[in-house]
């Protein structure tokens, strides 16, 4: 993801936005979340005319904007601009079922199971309180996993560069009430089914290098 010139676009999908990702979030679910809230923080960053951030990276954008205090609005843009983009990644219709290997003894060494690291996180976007997000981070420098919640716009990788996020599940409820209403727990309990387990593997493999 690049701010190019001053302004940044919508990423384009893996999946057609007009068929949902399938079996958990149907295509107004979708469409809702993707074009008209990821849009609207698209196009609330262009309209900042951000050219002290010409050509960056969105990523070095969010690192940097976190600092400066009147920029608390661009960065509550760019960084939700980041998070939905990371999000849309981490899921596929139908999932990835099957958790590469080494992936999969990583969570087992630092949660006790696949199955209690998904009900410590659900657990944990549970009880996000309000809006926010839920992530599985990876610490190079201890070289452990862990869960953690950020609220609003929050982004664990301005907590430094050793931080690298794996998995998101957006716990605003926009991502979820059109197919869940205010049902939360469903929400997260359903979301395993289209996980891209690839794609969190992708993640924690470079994160080791």
């Amino acid at each position: 993801l690049k701010v190019s010139g001053n302004k940044v676009s919508l990423p384009t999908l893996d999946y057609p936005v007009d068929q949902g990702i399938k079996p958990v979030l149907t295509d107004k679910q979708l469409d809702l979340h993707y074009n008209k809230h990821h849009k609207a923080y698209v196009d609330k960053f262009n309209s900042l005319n951000a050219t002290q951030y010409n050509d960056q990276t969105v990523f070095d954008v969010v690192k940097k904007a976190v600092k400066v205090p009147e920029e608390k609005v661009l960065f509550n843009q760019i960084a939700q601009h980041f998070n939905h983009s990371f999000y849309w990644k981490c899921l596929t219709p139908g999932g990835k079922k099957d958790i590469p290997a080494d992936l999969k003894a990583q969570i087992e060494k630092d949660f006790g199971s696949v199955d209690d690291f998904k009900k410590k996180f659900s657990e944990s976007g549970v009880s996000n309180f309000g809006s926010g997000w839920t992530w599985l981070i990876y610490d190079i420098n201890t070289k452990k996993m862990s869960i953690t919640n950020t609220g609003n716009a929050g982004c664990p990788i301005v907590d430094g560069e050793n931080i690298i996020p794996l998995f998101t599940a957006d716990v605003w409820e926009h991502a979820y009430y059109k197919d869940f209403e205010n049902r939360r727990p469903d929400y997260l309990k359903e979301l395993w089914q289209i996980v891209n387990w690839e794609f969190v593997n992708s993640q924690f493999q470079s994160a080791k290098k």
